[in-house]
């Protein structure tokens, strides 16, 4: 259950960190941001990354928990990257 946590935050601030960048907002035909709300957006990805890697504290063994982490990130970054092709090609189609 904790994984799936895990997995959910990384996808969020990931999310977050990819939305900052004009190419990405402008793939999903999102408005622009200001710079206040790009650093606010930037500074609450990497806090929920940072989250994740503190919920890895409540898993038995720490240590392997960083593992676990970073098979996590790995994963989430997959997602939206699978994501970001995917809008990419049905932009290309219409």
């Amino acid at each position: 259950m904790i994984s799936i946590t895990l997995w959910l935050l990384s996808i969020a601030g990931f999310w977050l960190l990819c939305i900052v960048t004009a190419r990405h907002r402008k793939l999903f035909h999102l408005k622009p941001l200001t710079m206040r709300a790009e650093r606010i957006y930037k500074t609450a990805g990497f806090i929920l990354l940072g989250l994740a890697l503190a919920g890895t504290s409540l898993m038995p063994n720490p240590v392997d928990g960083i593992l676990v982490w970073f098979g996590i990130l790995t994963f989430a970054s997959l997602l939206i990257s699978a994501l970001l092709a995917v809008q990419q090609q049905h932009k290309r189609r219409a």
